[in-house]
């Protein structure tokens, strides 16, 4: 049996980055790339003259949403190497902790994952998963990719 590799799923550019690198300089016949897309549930909200809870039907549609993004993933997928063995993963929860658990379950030899191209003070605001993996896996490397086009701007 093949390795377990992690990659990063949303529909950005930056994932598929990830991807075309994973499957150019990590993938050997036999591994499993596992697509894994975590999201947030929504989340209730509390303001001076309003507040709101969602309804389970509100955050089945929400599930439903995330589900057909990690769905994009498998197609384009397949459309950059349609015979390598894909195991698409959606996991509701943060991502920073959830791609790391994840990883570690399955044995992952590593976890790859695109950055966005934050700046340095928005990241010190909002944070980066791929910062965040990169200093909390502690078992599984962790592969950041840099868009191409990013490159450039710099």
């Amino acid at each position: 049996m093949g390795k377990a590799i992690v990659v990063g799923a949303d529909i950005s550019d930056q994932s598929h980055e990830a991807l075309k690198w994973t499957l150019a300089n990590m993938y050997q016949d036999g591994d499993i790339i596992h697509l894994v897309h975590c999201f947030r549930p929504l989340q209730p909200a509390v303001g001076p003259h309003y507040s709101y809870v969602p309804t389970e039907e509100e955050q089945a549609n929400w599930r439903r949403q995330q589900a057909k993004v990690l769905e994009e993933n498998m197609v384009e997928a397949k459309k950059l190497k349609a015979d390598v063995h894909y195991k698409s993963v959606l996991i509701a929860g943060d991502p920073r902790d959830e791609i790391i658990a994840y990883g570690e379950k399955e044995g992952a030899v590593a976890i790859v994952v695109g950055n966005r191209g934050r700046g340095a003070l928005k990241r010190a605001f909002l944070g980066s998963v791929s910062s965040y993996l990169v200093h909390h896996s502690q078992n599984i490397p962790v592969v950041v990719v840099h868009c191409k086009h990013e490159e450039e701007s710099k």
